[in-house]
């Protein structure tokens, strides 16, 4: 407390603190302090009621998420962290791609393979390599979900992908998923995975409201440069709302001028309407790492309110700040 004593005696010089702010201003700074103490980000779920919407939590996500090691990396590297280490960071939302290959799924970002290893030459990813590893993150932390946004990545409408995801992977484990399309308690969820399907499916009887996860197959890719959000209804007997910005074609800095902040900036109190907010872009030559370069640093300095609601937040090269910094959003 002495150092920071030190630092608010030289702010109060500057003229940035009132004279009689030092008692108060360490207040603050305690909470925050105790604040981050108490939300473990490994299970920074635990201390959440379980009773609250799951989607009505502000939640920190990564987009193209198992992308460490891929080709093209200059044009498709999103992530540095393996799928465990995001999740052991706090990240709770998954984007995943993938392309069929037989009866397996293989993962991808666009027409670029992902592997599990630097070796480029070795063999695909698998989607088996990624459940293994939510699997072992929930079992170890049985008070987490993740949310699983489940899409096809193959360039074209493929609905052999999901058939399969439903036969081939969540058949040999079903336990560990939620797969309903509604929006479920928190308390449903943990210690499972949360499907969202963001791809279409085959009209099989097997196939019904219970077992193919939320239903986000009306997703419109937002692939021209407008920066207003699209809306997306899930549809069914439980349908929800939800507002989606994703204007991925963006040079960073119009990205985040034209399109995050405007949309940060009508955040209110959750009203029933979810959020889903993409922090990435691919526009420019630069690639995802410099636009995130730009883009991570613009939303550090951004004031979020804990009193207002900012859905999932899917981001490009996460920084343990960042996924603090959303996740305290929860803390009222």
């Amino acid at each position: 407390m002495k150092r920071a004593k030190n630092v608010i005696i030289a702010k109060q010089a500057k003229g940035r603190l009132p004279q009689n702010g030092f008692k108060g201003t360490c207040l603050r700074i305690q909470r925050r302090i105790e604040k981050r103490d108490f939300m473990k980000l490994k299970n920074w779920m635990a201390d959440i009621d379980g009773q609250r919407d799951l989607l009505s939590l502000s939640i920190p996500g990564t987009h193209d998420c198992v992308t460490k090691y891929v080709q093209f990396a200059h044009i498709c590297k999103t992530q540095d962290l393996t799928i465990y280490a995001q999740l052991m960071l706090g990240i709770r939302a998954l984007d995943i791609r993938v392309e069929s290959n037989g009866n397996r799924l293989k993962m991808v970002h666009g027409v670029a393979k992902v592997f599990t290893t630097p070796n480029k030459f070795g063999k695909q990813m698998d989607l088996d390599y990624v459940l293994n590893a939510c699997y072992d993150f929930l079992r170890e932390n049985p008070s987490e979900t993740i949310l699983f946004q489940f899409k096809n990545d193959s360039g074209k409408e493929n609905e052999k992908c999901f058939d399969n995801l439903f036969f081939h992977y969540i058949a040999k484990a079903p336990n560990m998923w939620f797969c309903e399309n509604r929006v479920p308690k928190l308390d449903e969820t943990r210690g499972k995975i949360y499907l969202i399907r963001r791809c279409k499916m085959a009209d099989r009887a097997e196939f019904t409201a219970e077992n193919t996860g939320l239903d986000f197959s009306r997703w419109i890719e937002q692939d021209t440069i407008s920066p207003d959000p699209l809306t997306l209804s899930t549809g069914g007997t439980y349908p929800a709302q939800f507002v989606v910005q994703d204007r991925y074609k963006y040079k960073p800095e119009p990205r985040w001028n034209e399109c995050i902040k405007p949309f940060l900036d009508k955040a209110k109190p959750f009203d029933g309407t979810y959020i889903i907010d993409y922090l990435s872009t691919a526009g420019g030559a630069k690639g995802p790492r410099k636009n995130a370069e730009y883009i991570n640093p613009q939303f550090m300095k951004y004031p979020l309110d804990p009193a207002k609601y900012y859905g999932a937040i899917y981001m490009d090269f996460p920084t343990q700040e960042l996924v603090m910094k959303i996740i305290n959003t929860n803390i009222k």
